[in-house]
């Protein structure tokens, strides 16, 4: 279920929206005081923030500024009765995302936060190079020289291990680790990464090779013209 939290001191729009979002399956936490809601965002993690501007202990608008001084990219919705431009524009500049005066309709603020929602997702996708290769860890698409290379899923996930220390090797005990499997013995992760190869570095010439061997110890990903990281 997806966290939002609600940052609003009327009790009657709070449980308005705490009973509607729920419905539409959104797990809301709710706070009447600024600094309370404040807190509970620095101490936790949410999809997104529903915040008022005039609530008590912190107004909305230092509670936005506040966390994104810590850079706290969690999407930001303001709710209030302001509706002048300068207010707006004021909400804009601390960071919010999105504005919706009051009164608003339902409807559409669970369009806004869907839409915030979707803009962070896009945001958040994972897209990894090195060299010529991009590894899209969301969509687990990977790409050399711009031509797509089918991968198995353990053979991505090897790779997506390798790719995580980027410039440094990796033992095999430490790649099983990372799989979750204490079964499999070390030849194991051998297998994998020989077919792994066959697919990455296929017909490459060995200075433009990206998979190198630390012998005794285990693998290491890193663009052979970048040096280390």
């Amino acid at each position: 279920m997806i966290r939002l939290l609600l940052i609003e001191d009327e009790t009657l729009i709070a449980q308005m929206i705490v009973d509607g979002l729920a419905a539409a399956h959104y797990d809301v936490t709710w706070h009447k005081n600024g600094a309370d809601g404040f807190r509970d965002a620095c101490e936790n993690d949410y999809a997104a923030i529903l915040l008022d501007v005039m609530v008590p202990g912190m107004d909305g608008l230092t509670v936005c500024k506040r966390l994104r001084d810590r850079r706290d990219r969690t999407p930001i919705l303001m709710l209030t009765a302001r509706d002048e431009v300068d207010d707006r524009v004021k909400g804009l500049e601390t960071g919010a995302d999105d504005y919706l005066p009051k009164p608003f309709a339902f409807a559409e603020l669970r369009a806004r936060i869907a839409a915030l929602l979707r803009r962070e997702r896009l945001q958040r996708r994972r897209v990894q190079t090195i060299a010529d290769l991009t590894i899209d860890t969301d969509a687990r698409e990977v790409l050399r020289g711009g031509k797509a290379v089918a991968l198995t899923s353990r053979e991505f996930d090897l790779l997506a291990v390798l790719a995580g220390r980027e410039g440094h090797a990796v033992s095999k005990d430490d790649i099983l680790a990372k799989w979750g499997d204490t079964e499999s013995l070390p030849n194991t992760v051998e297998v994998h990464l020989a077919a792994l190869r066959r697919k990455i570095d296929a017909d490459r010439a060995p200075g433009k090779k990206l998979i190198t061997t630390v012998y005794g110890f285990g693998y290491c990903l890193r663009d052979p013209e970048g040096g280390e990281s």
